[in-house]
């Protein structure tokens, strides 16, 4: 065969591949928006979806409320949404922090994601499955009803009326109760605290 009628096949049967690629990412694209059109929507109440969450293992709490987690080759700095605990250096600050340890340290978790806050950490309400009775626990509401955290109110608005109620309640009980740092004599704000220091 000819030099020339060599190049010619070699371009040809590139060009097939490079048609033959585009056509199968194009058909990936079209089966991931197919998939993802199909699958069921999120519901507040129940804990049947929360089992489509994605499950992460928690590697290291940074605070009260944030960790470091592992999950498919990666880590991810999760933001515990919607709630503000005690700073390091603040009081309760390293109380809330062993609070969230003895919830989730070194445990499989899943979590709710609500996109990224403007450090780049992603906002999410984590669950932990109990040991006693495997029901899945809201670990931000806990934190809330440990006294380890205050309701983030100003950022809240994304998630359903009932959660909000639901947050709510549980920090009137923990302030009614003086549960946690609700105990101490003059708890201040996370949020005014870091603009004081």
């Amino acid at each position: 065969m000819p030099a020339s009628d060599a190049q010619l096949l070699i371009f040809v049967v590139f060009a097939i591949l490079i048609v033959v690629i585009l056509f199968a990412s194009k058909r990936t694209e079209k089966q991931q928006k197919h998939a993802d059109e199909q699958r069921p929507q999120k519901i507040s109440t129940g804990e049947e979806w929360i089992e489509s969450l994605r499950s992460v293992k928690v590697k290291y709490v940074l605070d009260g409320d944030t960790v470091i987690v592992s999950g498919f080759w990666q880590e991810i700095r999760i933001r515990l949404d919607s709630i503000d605990c005690p700073e390091d250096g603040q009081d309760w600050g390293n109380t809330a922090k062993y609070g969230l340890i003895k919830l989730i340290g070194e445990r499989r978790v899943r979590i709710e994601e609500f996109g990224l806050d403007h450090y780049g950490r992603t906002l999410a309400t984590i669950y932990i499955q109990n040991d006693d009775d495997s029901k899945w626990i809201n670990v931000n509401e806990r934190m809330v009803t440990l006294g380890h955290a205050w309701v983030m109110r100003m950022y809240y608005d994304h998630l359903p009326q009932a959660r909000k109620d639901q947050l709510n309640r549980l920090e009137r009980w923990a302030r009614s109760k003086k549960v946690g740092l609700w105990k101490t004599p003059n708890p201040i704000p996370p949020w005014k605290w870091r603009r004081e220091e």
